[in-house]
C-alpha cells in the first residue's frame, strides 16, 4: 500500500492493481475505514481512497462543505491523477459525492456501489441533534462513543486510529456536512449506470427501509446485510471485496487508464 501526498490537495491510499475503484469514506471517518480492503485488494482493482477535503489528512478548501463543492475537488483531483471512468464506491456522505459525482456524467463511471448511503433526496438530521454534533468537537468520550455505536457487531481493529482521524475533522465540518446533507438532493433519472444498494440491518442511521427506498429509487439490487451496523465496510470487509469484484467482472483487461 502506498501514500501520495495531496494532487493537489487530497492525501490519499492506493492499492492493487487493475480497473480504477474510487473509495469515498463518510462523515466523521477518513480512508482508514478501508484499511481491510486496502489490506487485501479485490482481484483486478486498483483501490485509491482520498481523504475528503476537511477529513483526516487533507485539508479543507474553499468556505463551503457542500456535497457538489465536494464533487467539484474530486473532479479535479481524478483529472490530475488520469483516472479513466473509475468505479465509484460511496459509504455513508460518500454515497451522496458518488452520485452527485455520477450523475453530473454518468457515462465517466463504470459503476457506483453505494453502501449505507445517504438517500438520493438529502438526508434530515433533528435540528436538536446539531448542539450534539459541535459538542463532539470538544469532547472525545461523546466522539468515541458515537463512533462505537457504528460497530453493533464489535469495534474494528483499527477503532483507535478512526478515532484519531474523526478528530482531525475540520471544524466546519461537525455540523456543515449534516447541513450539506440535507440542502442536497440528486434526479435519480440521472444515474444511468450499473447500480448496487447495500446496508446493514442494524444501522440506526440509515436504516434497512431506507436502505430499500433508495434501491427502489435507483431502480438497484440492494441488499440488507444481517446483524451489521452504519459501520459494515468495517465489519463486513469480505463482503465489500466481493461486490467489488461482481462489478470488476464486467470489465475485462482493467488497468490504470
Amino acid at each position: 500500500m502506498t501514500v501520495h501526498p495531496a494532487r493537489p490537495e487530497l492525501a490519499c491510499l492506493e492499492a492493487g492493481s487493475g480497473v480504477p475503484v474510487l473509495l469515498l469514506h463518510g462523515n466523521f471517518a477518513s480512508s482508514a475505514w478501508w484499511q481491510d480492503l486496502l489490506a487485501a485488494p479485490p482481484r483486478g482493482a486498483w483501490l485509491l481512497a482520498p481523504d475528503l477535503p476537511g477529513f483526516a489528512g487533507s485539508a479543507a478548501v474553499g468556505e463551503s462543505q457542500a456535497v457538489g463543492a465536494l464533487a467539484d475537488l474530486l473532479e479535479a483531483w481524478m483529472r490530475q491523477r488520469g483516472l479513466g471512468r473509475p468505479l465509484l464506491v460511496g459509504h455513508s456522505l460518500g454515497g451522496a459525492v458518488a452520485m452527485e459525482l455520477a450523475a453530473r456524467d454518468p457515462r465517466a463511471y463504470r459503476g457506483l456501489l453505494l453502501l449505507a448511503s445517504c438517500p438520493c433526496n438529502g438526508l434530515i438530521t433533528p435540528e436538536e441533534n446539531y448542539p450534539v454534533l459541535e459538542l463532539m468537537r470538544h469532547n472525545p468520550a461523546l466522539r468515541e462513543a458515537s463512533l462505537s455505536a457504528l460497530f453493533p457487531s464489535g469495534r474494528p481493529a483499527n477503532f483507535a486510529q478512526l478515532l484519531e482521524d474523526a478528530a482531525r475533522m475540520h471544524p466546519r465540518a461537525y455540523s456543515g456536512n449534516a447541513r450539506a446533507l440535507e440542502a442536497w438532493s440528486v434526479d435519480p433519472a440521472r444515474l444511468r449506470l450499473p447500480l448496487r444498494v447495500l446496508g446493514g440491518e442494524l444501522d440506526r442511521l440509515i436504516t434497512p427501509a431506507m436502505t430499500a427506498e433508495l434501491g427502489r429509487m435507483l431502480g438497484a439490487s440492494w441488499d440488507v446485510l444481517p446483524g451489521v451496523g452504519h459501520g459494515f465496510p468495517q465489519e463486513r470487509p469480505l463482503t465489500v471485496v466481493r461486490e467489488i469484484e461482481v462489478f470488476l467482472k464486467q470489465f475485462e483487461g482493467g488497468s490504470h487508464e
